[in-house]
């Protein structure tokens, strides 16, 4: 022995605890809740988006389900109605604001010279039916001193002072004497005579001007934004933001016309007076001729204007934020108060769902109506908007950005906050995905997996079968 004293130290052994399932679902869950900003009912898919260059082979990746923690790409439902999505709703109703403002007072592109061309905001309402329930400005519902009554032996008065809320409202005082099948008839056209309104509106701004419609089209534009709302009986009215531009729309000058903006609001009534379409005979041969109603409004927008008059205020100006306001708001709002939710696929169906009286008759009008010819045919698939058939905000093309410029700016600012100039025209900014290298194709496959979000357990297997993809 040497004197010396050997030891053998004993292995460290090093263990990776991995995470529990729970984790991993609570993780995946928060990954899915922020890609999607709080959407109640995300949209799963899986796939991805790759540059290809067909001359090498090449293959880039721009994006894949792959890449994330769950395997999924999850996306908003971006759902317009406030029922069904709140957080999308919400987004809707702040894209929609940013447009109509954008067309009004400039921004996002759009030159603040803008709110110099003569412009307002008109209101197209339907015809009466029949009498029915409403909150009037001074007084009660119908007072009336003789206290008539119809054929049917209803009243034709109401001496009460409806609510916001009174389930009354809207409703026919006699429903045996209201024109259901005016009604239905006038909700189906409305499109087309707000398309003929258009062309009315051209026509009698261009006699005016003493011009021809052809020239009058080489020296300026019509620009709007048409939002439909439903009033309390069921029916659309139409809320229009109008514009008139110079031959470059609004990017640039006024037009060089002797028009402004009275000239422009008389106009538009001269129009809505004017226009009407004859439906397409009935069985009997019965041809109904629709028209506007009498009131038809028109107020002028401007920043003159103050910002908080009230909605029921008959101030002659209006500012564009109060307009932009006004009509986000309502555009977030669909039938559910006459109690549709959902798909709607006949008066009977809409009864068990818990329609009102007034709702129910207007679908049976309309089921009854589509058996009559068949340009009706597709009143049934419009059953749940009560037979309109319209979108809720149309524009002009020229009026001002759109929702998808407005989302895909952004997504760029999400993306790379610091790359995106506040001041920037959203009409140029484009994806990343959008940027092509010369030589390559972009090629994107995707795959409808489900919506909504995984349970915990759905969540758990989800990352682990990733996590394996991904390490074969």
């Amino acid at each position: 022995m040497d004197g010396h004293t050997s030891s053998t130290k004993p292995a460290t052994v090093t263990t990776t605890r991995q995470p529990s399932r729970a984790v991993l679902a609570e993780v995946a869950q928060g990954s899915a809740e922020k890609r999607t900003r709080g959407c109640e009912h995300p949209i799963r898919l899986k796939g991805s988006t790759e540059l290809v260059n067909p001359t090498t082979g090449e293959v880039r990746t721009v994006y894949a389900s792959a890449e994330e923690i769950d395997g999924y790409a999850q996306v908003p439902c971006c759902n317009r109605r406030s029922e069904v999505c709140e957080p999308c709703s919400t987004r809707y109703a702040g894209d929609a604001w940013q447009l109509i403002h954008a067309g009004l007072a400039g921004g996002k592109g759009i030159p603040q010279a803008v709110a110099g061309h003569a412009s307002t905001f008109g209101t197209f309402t339907a015809p009466s039916f029949g009498a029915v329930h409403g909150v009037r400005d001074k007084g009660p519902c119908r007072a009336r001193r003789d206290k008539p009554v119809c054929p049917h032996g209803r009243p034709l008065w109401c001496s009460k002072r409806h609510l916001d809320d009174d389930e009354r409202l809207g409703t026919p005082l006699c429903v045996d004497c209201y024109d259901y099948l005016g009604h239905v008839l006038w909700q189906w056209h409305a499109p087309e005579l707000w398309r003929r309104t258009t062309i009315a509106l051209q026509r009698e701004l261009a006699r005016r001007c003493g011009l021809s419609v052809k020239t009058f089209a080489r020296a300026a534009k019509v620009s709007y934004s048409k939002i439909a709302e439903f009033q309390a009986r069921g029916l659309v009215h139409l809320h229009v933001p109008i514009r008139l531009d110079g031959p470059d729309g609004p990017d640039g000058a006024a037009p060089d016309l002797p028009i402004g903006t009275s000239d422009l609001e008389d106009a538009i009534h001269a129009a809505a007076a004017h226009a009407f379409v004859d439906t397409t005979p009935l069985s009997d041969g019965t041809v109904y001729r629709v028209r506007w109603g009498s009131q038809v409004d028109t107020r002028t927008i401007t920043e003159r204007a103050p910002r908080d008059t009230q909605r029921h205020s008959r101030a002659a100006l209006v500012h564009p934020e109060q307009v932009a306001s006004y009509l986000a708001k309502y555009l977030t709002k669909t039938t559910t108060d006459f109690g549709l939710h959902g798909r709607v696929r006949s008066a009977a169906h809409a009864r068990a769902m818990g329609a009102s009286q007034h709702a129910v008759l207007i679908l049976q009008t309309a089921q009854d109506l589509a058996g009559e010819h068949e340009d009706y045919h597709l009143l049934l698939k419009h059953l749940a908007t009560l037979g309109f058939r319209g979108h809720p905000l149309t524009k002009s093309r020229a009026f001002s950005v759109t929702f998808g410029q407005l989302r895909r700016a952004r997504r760029s600012w999400r993306r790379h906050p610091a790359r995106l100039d506040p001041d920037a025209d959203i009409r140029e900014v484009l994806d990343d995905d959008e940027y092509v290298p010369d030589g390559f194709v972009l090629v994107s496959s995707w795959v409808f997996d489900g919506q909504g979000y995984l349970d915990l357990d759905q969540a758990a297997a989800a990352v682990e079968a990733a996590a394996r993809a991904r390490t074969r």
